[in-house]
């Protein structure tokens, strides 16, 4: 046992042998094979202990110690030695890392425990054979709090790094929790560069507030507004990436704000607000919002009058076409339907109509049918000679239910069959309005031109294949 070591041996009853309360490993482990090994064999290494009273304390050998006991062996062997509490610890530590006994928690405290009687950093090192950053991590370790280490059963296998790291944060218990139940899975890492970026962004915050309050600044330091304040209006802000708190002094005054304000990690600059340009400008947009209703609305009235005049011209007609024109025009809708990129809507079965819209209010304004008798007349009449004129009241309604105000303005697959919708109307015989043929030579030179863009496109593509 290195210089604390001595040759004289004592042989001392087990009943007066005691483990060392301050034994740097809290747990000794099963001793079973060990005891049964002793009683045939005999104790091969001797214990050894100090003085403690008319009793003594093992130094080396608690796991022996509790063997013998289990195996009922009356006296063992012991060099006893005479050393100090520090000595004592010293050769405590010593002896259990030379059998890499000790976890690095017990090692931990081990240590402090020596540093704590008087020891040195360096001279701890020394007797361990070890660094004096080794040393002091493990002091770092060991100031972890008993309500941090009870966070998990197995805290005491945690590795330095993790211990290191937790022991940064001393006095702050909720972060060392949630670090120390992180520790062993890939989270630890992530929560811990969360903490080290929050510290940081802190650190970044605080340096430039002192900054900003220096009366040399220049600069006009007010608490946080809301962002609706009369008197402020809102500039931009700088995060802890705009650069150094010097550098974002240097850029403040740059874009000279008439103030700044500090929120969370964040500096604020401001504006002082115009208050007559705010209230034109809240003016403009409350004439250019009222434009923009004003012709929603009326796109609105015109889609509504121009499908109740559409849907009341074939109510009032379609019954006097000759058949062969309505068998004509039945597919010339079907077509037009049918060739749409998503046709399923037009398609789908007339039972929907008793559970969705799918052009049973306009098939019922198109035939004069009541929505609950539509499907049994239809069921009847498209097995007789007229069911060309029912054929084309269904399609019609389907087309009907499609157009939405917006398609008379938006290039989309419905405004695009609206324009071949009204020419299979009025090869019927049906006669626009004039606002109709406006809106509908509107909308075929919307199509046109976004045809053109794309097909303008396609050849840049093409050239840039080739």
């Amino acid at each position: 046992m290195s210089s604390y070591q001595t040759n004289q041996i004592k042989f001392i009853n087990t009943s007066l042998i005691d483990p060392h309360p301050d034994n740097p490993r809290k747990n000794i482990g099963d001793v079973t094979d060990l005891a049964a090994s002793i009683k045939t064999n005999g104790l091969l290494s001797p214990l050894s202990v100090v003085p403690n009273g008319e009793r003594y304390r093992v130094i080396a050998g608690h796991r022996r110690l509790a063997a013998c006991k289990q195996a009922g062996i009356g006296f063992v062997p012991c060099f006893v030695l005479q050393l100090d509490p520090l000595q004592q610890l010293e050769a405590m530590v010593t002896e259990n890392c030379q059998r890499e006994q000790l976890t690095v928690l017990e090692e931990a405290d081990a240590i402090q425990g020596m540093l704590d009687l008087g020891a040195t950093t360096a001279s701890v090192a020394h007797r361990l054979g070890r660094s004096s950053d080794y040393v002091r991590d493990r002091a770092k370790a060991a100031s972890i709090d008993n309500e941090v280490r009870a966070t998990r059963d197995d805290f005491s296998q945690l590795t330095i790094g993790q211990l290191v790291a937790i022991a940064r944060y001393d006095g702050q218990p909720d972060r060392q929790k949630k670090l120390a139940q992180a520790a062993g899975t890939s989270n630890f890492d992530y929560i811990l560069r969360n903490i080290e970026r929050d510290d940081r962004d802190r650190q970044w915050i605080e340096s430039v507030a002192a900054l900003l309050v220096e009366p040399d600044s220049g600069i006009n330091l007010i608490p946080d507004p809301a962002y609706s304040d009369p008197e402020w209006r809102y500039l931009g802000c700088m995060f802890p990436s705009t650069g150094t708190p010097e550098e974002v002094i240097d850029k403040i005054r740059e874009q000279n704000p008439a103030a700044v304000s500090i929120h969370m990690e964040q500096v604020y600059l401001w504006a002082r607000r115009d208050k007559t340009a705010d209230a034109e400008k809240e003016a403009r947009r409350a004439a250019e919002q009222a434009e923009r209703d004003a012709r929603r609305h009326a796109l609105e009235e015109y889609a509504a009058a121009s499908a109740d005049k559409r849907m009341a011209w074939l109510h009032a007609n379609l019954h006097g076409i000759k058949r062969d024109k309505l068998i004509e025009t039945t597919a010339q809708l079907g077509l037009l339907q049918i060739i749409d990129p998503d046709p399923q809507g037009y398609t789908l079965a007339l039972s929907t109509w008793n559970d969705a819209a799918c052009g049973g209010e306009q098939f019922a304004t198109i035939s004069g049918i009541e929505p609950e008798r539509a499907l049994a007349e239809l069921r009847y009449h498209l097995d007789e000679p007229d069911w060309a004129v029912w054929a084309v009241q269904i399609l019609a309604a389907r087309i009907e239910w499609f157009i939405d105000p917006t398609d008379w303005t938006t290039v989309n697959d419905t405004s695009r069959r609206i324009p071949g919708y009204y020419q299979i109307l009025q090869d019927l015989g049906y006669t626009p309005t004039d606002d109709e043929t406006s809106h509908l030579d509107q909308l075929t030179a919307a199509i046109s031109e976004a045809d053109s863009d794309e097909n303008e496109e396609d050849d840049e593509n093409e050239e840039d294949d080739e």
